[in-house]
């Protein structure tokens, strides 16, 4: 007796881009990377520019954030049109014909 399994197909959800949540780890990283650099003894970073780099990465990601919300609001709610959620996160509004 045979059992042929089919490998099972995940189903991934679309979701809402976030440009703060891209902003904030394209900043992270050379953040990070300085701070990789300066334990390994390659750089010299002054106490003061170190403390002061990641408030100056979450201020940005948070204006970013502030300015993706207004603009979303701006343009309202808008149907996709074949069942998926718009960009509120909610299911898309029907027409009542």
């Amino acid at each position: 007796m045979k059992h042929h399994h089919e490998p099972q197909r995940r189903v991934v959800r679309r979701h809402r881009f976030e440009p703060a949540r891209l902003v904030l780890g394209l900043c992270l990283l050379p953040i990070a990377v300085l701070f990789l650099l300066h334990a390994t003894g390659e750089t010299q970073l002054s106490l003061v520019l170190r403390f002061l780099l990641l408030p100056c990465a979450l201020a940005l990601a948070a204006v970013v954030a502030v300015t993706a919300l207004t603009v979303r609001r701006a343009r309202g709610p808008r149907a996709l049109g074949d069942g998926r959620e718009n960009a509120n996160g909610t299911p898309p509004a029907r027409d009542a014909a």
